[in-house]
């Protein structure tokens, strides 16, 4: 399937009138807010700060035409209530990753008045559809909240042996 292409998963109605889709870039506000919202279950501070929200909006108007990134949105009468978002990362081949692609998992949230429903996790397997018959990927990872543990390993994903540890570089 070609980059952008639609897969009929994408359109599936998963409850009534709720449809799963592809995100636009006119989707931005309501992708940045579910955002905020997986953010805000993490413990991440400066969630209500503008200035990356702004930036995160640009930045999604301007990247979901880009092959390396897919949202994918549930949406009701026109109100996206979740999403899930995919993004591809290219590294040189190792053992655990022949080819090198990794994509990530990422944004899913569900707004409070519609959890419990299937929505995020609607969203997450068409952003796994995208990763398996639109990328190259071979590799997906994720970092999950205690919430959303049990649904990703529902859907196969594994805790791995070496925890992810960052650094802030200062410019």
């Amino acid at each position: 399937m070609q980059p952008g292409a639609r897969s009929s998963r994408r359109q599936t109605r998963p409850e009534g009138d709720v449809v799963i889709r592809r995100a636009t870039a006119d989707d931005a506000q309501a992708v940045v807010e579910l955002r905020a919202l997986m953010f805000s279950a993490m413990g991440v501070g400066g969630v209500d700060a503008q200035e990356w929200r702004q930036d995160a909006v640009r930045w999604f108007q301007g990247e979901p035409a880009q092959r390396h990134t897919c949202a994918i949105v549930a949406e009701r009468d026109g109100t996206v209530l979740a999403g899930a978002m995919g993004s591809l990362r290219f590294e040189m081949p190792s053992p655990v990753n022949a080819n090198g692609v990794w994509g990530l998992l990422s944004n899913v949230a569900t707004v409070p008045e519609a959890r419990g429903q299937g929505l995020a996790r609607a969203c997450v397997v068409g952003v796994l559809d995208w990763f398996q018959h639109e990328t190259e990927a071979s590799m997906i990872e994720l970092f999950a909240t205690g919430e959303g543990a049990g649904l990703y390993e529902h859907l196969g994903f594994r805790v791995t042996t070496w925890p992810a540890m960052r650094m802030r570089l200062t410019r």
